[in-house]
């Protein structure tokens, strides 16, 4: 018996066991389609086109790049280590400013201490901050 695969309109002849590789890929594949529409499984490429990628049409570009995040988080990490480290007169005023969101004019009225002078630390402190997220 003669054995043939189709392709582009051309009978092929080929031996029975490429035959029957042939003919047990081709049903694997109809059983995962048969899977996927019984599922309800839907993948993106089935929107690929030549100019798109059917996954890009979904994505937000808007969106933080996971690089960002990590440097970003890795940076709050290293922020939160360096403040826990600081006196806590100055873990205070930055409670204050950053946290409560009190202004340098208010917080001078709180605790009594003329506003020049909490500029003055808070410029410092600053550059305290900088200085040690650098290194």
């Amino acid at each position: 018996m003669d054995y043939y695969i189709k392709l582009k309109d051309t009978q092929i002849p080929v031996t029975e066991e490429v035959y029957k590789a042939y003919c047990q890929g081709a049903r694997k594949e109809r059983y995962f389609r048969e899977s996927d529409i019984r599922n309800q499984t839907f993948f993106y490429d089935a929107l690929d086109t030549e100019e798109l990628n059917g996954s890009d049409m979904f994505s937000d570009p808007a969106a933080e790049s996971v690089e960002d995040a990590v440097q970003k988080r890795i940076l709050l990490e290293k922020l939160k280590e360096i403040v826990g480290r600081l006196p806590k007169e100055e873990q205070h005023l930055l409670a204050r400013l950053y946290v409560y969101g009190d202004s340098l004019r208010q917080l001078s009225r709180t605790l009594d201490i003329p506003v020049t002078t909490l500029q003055a630390r808070h410029q410092r402190l600053l550059k305290k901050l900088k200085k040690n997220l650098e290194n």
